[in-house]
């Protein structure tokens, strides 16, 4: 047996879930480019993103963490050992996401202190997000082996997409606070921490990623029940519909804040939002070009009696 599995070899686990959620992959897969090309045009929409994925992988690594350290029962045991063939600090994500927020949120929390206390009191998460963070802890704790969805669905996922994220920032470094004494490439590089899981380069990065899909598949084959692997395949497939439904909804809460008022921050919102959602009908996006020049109309004609008040 090969110690990577092959795309056809129907034994592995990784191989039935990525069968079991094909079109949900495609699925997301193209919606997550197109909210990804209309949030590096709204810097504050990408820090919220990146906001979010910090709540997910935190409530992750939690009940990581405490199985590792602590097993409460069989189950536990069993994921505690299978943890332990794979399972590296190196894939941790919760402690890079947070020195992305150090940068992109310094204007408001400028010390690591001001932004650890927003994060745990400050802010609270949108009612989807709060769901999707909710349902991590349930079903681990109801059902250990669930941990195994996460681990390969959301880490292999950055493994397969950091390279493509940081080259997109890369060309969007307007995104970050500025800093005189910084380079684009060093914003790039202090901003673009949760794609990045070696600093040693794309090298080491692919045999990280070797030995995570070695190290998953040579623990789950022979030790998991077939009742086990069905339910880890089902909470992989809802991790994705989770995965856009957290995303949609930073996009409603933006929409919906920026419709109360009359910006310039508002009508390129607009545009945008025209420009890159596919699911808007023509109707819909004819009503958002209008919305937009109505709202450019105004502000400039606020502007003009402003100016002559």
């Amino acid at each position: 047996m090969a110690t990577i599995p092959t795309p056809t070899d129907v034994g592995a686990l990784a191989n039935r879930i990525n069968f079991h959620t094909r079109d949900a992959h495609n699925k997301i897969n193209a919606y997550m480019s197109v909210r990804l090309a209309f949030a590096l045009k709204h810097g504050w929409i990408y820090r919220q993103g990146i906001l979010a994925y910090y709540y997910v992988f935190q409530a992750i690594e939690q009940e990581l963490d405490r199985i590792m350290s602590y097993a409460r029962n069989e189950k536990e045991t069993q994921m505690q050992n299978i943890l332990g063939k794979f399972w590296m600090d190196d894939f941790r994500r919760t402690d890079r996401i947070f020195q992305d927020l150090t940068m992109l949120y310094s204007p408001e929390f400028p010390t690591e202190t001001m932004l650890e206390q927003f994060l745990l009191n400050g802010y609270q998460l949108p009612p989807t997000l709060q769901e999707f963070v909710n349902s991590i802890h349930k079903n681990v704790q109801e059902d250990p082996c669930t941990i195994l969805a996460y681990c390969h669905v959301l880490y292999l996922a950055l493994f397969a997409g950091g390279k493509v994220m940081r080259s997109n920032i890369y060309r969007h470094t307007g995104l970050f606070p500025k800093f005189q004494h910084l380079s684009p490439r060093e914003l790039v590089e202090r901003g673009t921490n949760f794609f990045t899981f070696s600093d040693e380069g794309s090298e080491a990065e692919n045999k990280l990623r070797w030995r995570y899909k070695r190290g998953y598949e040579l623990a789950t084959r022979e030790t998991l029940t077939e009742e086990q692997k069905q339910k880890i395949i089902s909470v992989s497939s809802d991790i994705f519909q989770w995965n856009m439904d957290t995303i949609s909804e930073i996009g409603e809460l933006n929409r919906q804040e920026l419709m109360g008022s009359i910006s310039f921050k508002l009508i390129t919102y607009l545009y945008e939002e025209w420009k890159h959602n596919d699911r808007i009908s023509k109707k819909q996006k004819d009503l958002l070009i209008v919305a937009a020049l109505v709202m450019q109309f105004l502000t400039i004609y606020l502007v003009i009696r402003r100016l002559l008040a």
